[in-house]
């Protein structure tokens, strides 16, 4: 099978849970051609190497906003760049389609990553996109928004369960949409549980959209050094490989999936952004969790509010965080306590696509 695979470039989630498809793709002796941009396609390059053809064609941008007005006020100026952004990704993507034959289209995320001549599938944890007042009639249309789209999609897969989910609202209790209709196949990770003993008592990992992944890494790399016993800090810089080491704080500008796994199976407690692939990602691990959402990413401001009144995790404001005194109360949280299987997930994912190609 010659395959497809888009992936959203909104920090590095998208990529990393991605890559386990992928690789049980690439496993079962299918041909793979990525298409992806800026971090997300590094970061995907640096692990799968020369088994898949990559392609850089850009996706749209990240709406983000730090108050309701001006939220408001970008998505009138948002909107038309969006559609702009998914007909450039739709073009260049069907000149790539005429140049060989391709079995199906893979879509992590991305709208412009589709085509009416052969099966293409969607996989997202976002069925209903949130507002910063959770306005319902703002929600149910950005649900038919979503509707208008998954009708270019032969399949829609969401990286959660339907029951005892890990996303809330974001992909469950929905209203536009027949959740009869899309796929629940568990939970997506690039990572696996493993026993070692945990000799990292604090794992702090830095990510997403700029300004704000300088803010906080300057703001953690200050109180860090109120912190006692073994600290790491990964930057999620793919630029250029460095390590430093400053009295009990090891800094990583980079970590490789080997090395990533290693250490949140060792941790104590993971201080991070509230991204789902993150919370994903501890659920795997079974490790706790701090979570700081992105300022104005209302999304992972819903997820870092909905788990902590699972009391899953605690989670706190990048502007008013201090360190020291939210790990204590994060790690009184019990983290997430379910199994959670991610060589059933993927291989509920290649179910679904092999289905549709029956």
């Amino acid at each position: 099978m010659n395959v497809i695979y888009g992936v959203c470039s909104w920090g590095l989630g998208h990529a990393t849970r991605s890559l386990p498809v992928i690789r049980k793709l690439i496993s079962e002796n299918n041909t793979v051609t990525v298409i992806s941009n800026g971090r997300s396609l590094d970061v995907l390059k640096k692990e799968l190497g020369d088994t898949v053809d990559y392609v850089d064609i850009p996706d749209y941008p990240m709406l983000v906003s730090e108050n309701t007005r001006q939220f408001l006020a970008k998505s009138m100026i948002y909107w038309p760049v969006f559609i702009k952004r998914i007909e450039d990704g739709l073009a260049q993507l069907q000149k790539i389609l005429e140049t060989k034959k391709y079995d199906c289209i893979i879509s992590d995320a991305r709208y412009d990553m589709y085509s009416k001549k052969i099966p293409s599938f969607f996989i997202s944890h976002q069925m209903r996109i949130m507002n910063p007042l959770r306005i319902k009639m703002l929600e149910r249309t950005m649900e038919r928004f979503n509707l208008f789209f998954f009708k270019r999609f032969v399949g829609v897969i969401v990286p959660d369960y339907k029951e005892n989910n890990l996303s809330g609202d974001l992909s469950h209790n929905l209203r536009r949409i027949d959740e009869d209709t899309i796929h629940y196949v568990g939970v997506l990770s690039d990572f696996t549980k493993k026993k070692t003993k945990k000799d990292i008592d604090y794992l702090i990992s830095v990510s997403g959209p700029e300004p704000q992944r300088s803010i906080l890494e300057e703001k953690l790399a200050l109180q860090a050094q109120e912190l006692e016993g073994t600290i790491i800090m990964t930057l999620g810089k793919t630029e250029k490989y460095s390590v430093a080491t400053k009295k009990h704080l090891t800094t990583y500008s980079f970590v490789t999936k080997e090395q990533r796994e290693d250490m949140l199976n060792r941790a104590k407690l993971v201080i991070s952004r509230s991204g789902y692939s993150t919370i994903m990602d501890l659920a795997v691990v079974g490790t706790k969790g701090l979570l700081i959402p992105t300022p104005g990413q209302i999304e992972q401001e819903y997820l870092a509010e909905y788990h902590n009144c699972l009391g899953t995790f605690h989670s706190v404001s990048q502007d008013v965080i201090h360190l020291k005194d939210d790990a204590l109360i994060a790690k009184e949280k019990t983290g997430i306590m379910r199994s959670c299987n991610v060589q059933k997930t993927v291989e509920n994912v290649i179910d679904v696509i092999t289905s549709y190609r029956k």
